[in-house]
């Protein structure tokens, strides 16, 4: 929407040329048009499922193996490591891609800060380690945290190399690297499953993972090495607080749930809710991270043109949401067959967890670019107000729902979330000038075409058949009835997902085309 109201920031998304400044002659498109871009998309996309799908895979061995009262002990642990990995960074990694400039000086000072904090982190998590046990009421958990937090600063080697690569747009490096832990990581976690090390296979699965990735990062950035010009680091402090302080906030808001489920309810019913919660992040991290380590490069670089910028957003929405939205809807639907599929009836009491979180999900993916979209405009101010009302609001919901158990938990953070939306949409509103109704008009194709196809799949649920046979003709069923509706009612819409797609997950040379 321009500054009177019209629509020209939607109209010039569409494809049209740009006027703005700095786009001369180019399409609106242009600034993710070219080889690098595209095919960084690929590449992070390969990562993404690689990485993803192994740990998924590890993850349901281990369940099926453990079952929920032992796995709950995985989960826990999974919860203290990824609050200790969020120190490591301090926003740094953001800054060094986000800056217009930034030498390797800077970049090897920024390297020595973040393996001091990591070994420092590792020190404190050591100590802490008993004390976490005590919290879960869980004595065998402070043995299985002394090997993850002795790992801790291989986590920290391989933040800045990643950040400078990915500052290069050399995604290919980074992708490369990350496939090769996944896999590394995922051989030896269920090898040692399968081998009788119980929940100790977690952390041969996270040092495994965690050294390939480091090693072939550095390797392939060539450093930057440590050095001691921390004075370097200094003009990027003001911006690298402000992400560091939103991420925190971010963690306190999507993980408190598993925190207080495991305090309060334990940690049998914390393995039941972290596996809905693996459920509910999945599209997040296959599609929208994905899109989010290409996107915050290519909205910084395109910060001084709003038309661009603009295009990006509902672009990049409109293919989250063709994506995510259907796939959670079918899971949401068909969520006590894939349980007893996949996991077997001792984690059957997961499955209404599983369908509740799904559709937080969807939201979740939809909207995941808008943290992304306020980073990559430099918008920290923004973006770490938005997080304290966040991190206010799904608190309180978790806090509330905690009272009613596992499913009050599950539709405290959902509702919450949901009730964040308008702001989210506000807040994408003012920084591209695409009005509230054109965003949910990008989105809504999506979830008319996969609420006629859940209604169809709840339909079949309803019929006497065996198990396989239930989930094979539901998911059929949801994929005719979505295609049908989109065919009938959204052709165009499809047809702009359809080129969009193309260009991003393709060879084509920008959205525009």
């Amino acid at each position: 929407m321009s500054r009177n109201g019209s629509p020209a920031g939607l109209h010039r998304a569409e494809g049209k040329p740009s006027a703005g400044k700095g786009a001369g002659a180019h399409p609106v498109g242009s600034t993710f048009a070219g080889r690098p871009a595209a095919s960084g998309v690929r590449w992070t996309m390969a990562a993404v499922i690689a990485r993803q799908g192994f740990q998924m895979l590890a993850a349901l061995v281990l369940a099926r193996i453990l079952g929920p009262a032992s796995y709950g002990i995985i989960s826990a642990a999974t919860v203290f490591t990824t609050f200790a990995a969020l120190f490591l960074d301090q926003g740094l990694a953001a800054a060094l891609v986000q800056r217009p400039a930034v030498s390797r000086r800077a970049a090897g000072a920024t390297a020595t800060l973040n393996l001091l904090m990591s070994v420092a982190i590792g020190v404190a998590a050591l100590q802490l380690a008993t004390a976490v046990a005590g919290f879960f009421g869980a004595p065998e958990l402070a043995v299985l945290l002394v090997p993850l937090a002795v790992a801790i600063p291989l986590k920290g080697l391989a933040i800045t190399p990643r950040a400078m690569l990915s500052r290069e747009l050399k995604f290919a490096l980074v992708a490369r690297a990350d496939i090769a832990g996944a896999v590394g990581g995922a051989a030896c976690g269920i090898s040692s499953a399968l081998l009788g090390a119980g929940y100790f296979a977690l952390a041969y699965q996270v040092i495994a993972t965690d050294l390939v990735t480091a090693a072939l990062l550095l390797a392939a950035a060539r450093g930057p090495w440590p050095n001691h010009h921390l004075r370097e680091v200094l003009p990027m402090l003001a911006f690298s607080f402000s992400v560091f302080c939103t991420n925190f906030l971010a963690y306190f808001s999507r993980n408190m749930d598993n925190v207080l489920v495991g305090r309060f309810l334990g940690l049998a019913s914390l393995s039941l809710y972290g596996m809905a919660y693996r459920i509910m992040v999945l599209p997040v991290q296959l599609v929208g991270q994905t899109i989010n380590r290409v996107m915050f490069p290519v909205f910084s670089r395109a910060s001084d043109d709003p038309a661009k910028v603009a295009f990006h957003l509902t672009s990049v929405t409109r293919i989250t949401a063709m994506t995510a939205v259907p796939l959670m809807a079918y899971i949401a639907c068909a969520a006590p067959e894939l349980v007893q599929l996949v996991l077997g009836e001792a984690w059957l009491a997961a499955a209404p967890i599983i369908s509740v979180l799904a559709i937080g999900g969807a939201r979740e993916t939809v909207f995941y670019i808008t943290p992304t979209l306020m980073k990559g405009l430099g918008k920290g101010g923004l973006i770490l107000r938005y997080e304290v009302l966040a991190a206010l609001v799904q608190v309180g919901g978790i806090v509330v729902g905690l009272q009613f158990g596992l499913l009050g938990v599950a539709v405290g953070l959902v509702g919450a979330g949901l009730f964040l939306v308008p702001v989210l949409l506000l807040i994408q509103a003012r920084l591209t000038q695409v009005r509230i109704s054109a965003q949910l008009a990008v989105i809504w194709p999506a979830v008319h075409g996969a609420l006629w196809g859940a209604a169809g799949c709840l339909g079949i649920g309803l019929l006497d058949l065996p198990l396989a046979a239930t989930t094979a003709l539901g998911l059929a069923v949801f994929l005719l009835l979505f295609a049908a509706v989109l065919f009938l009612c959204h052709r165009s819409h499809v047809e702009k997902f359809r080129r969009q797609a193309a260009a991003l997950f393709g060879k084509r040379q920008g959205f525009d085309q």
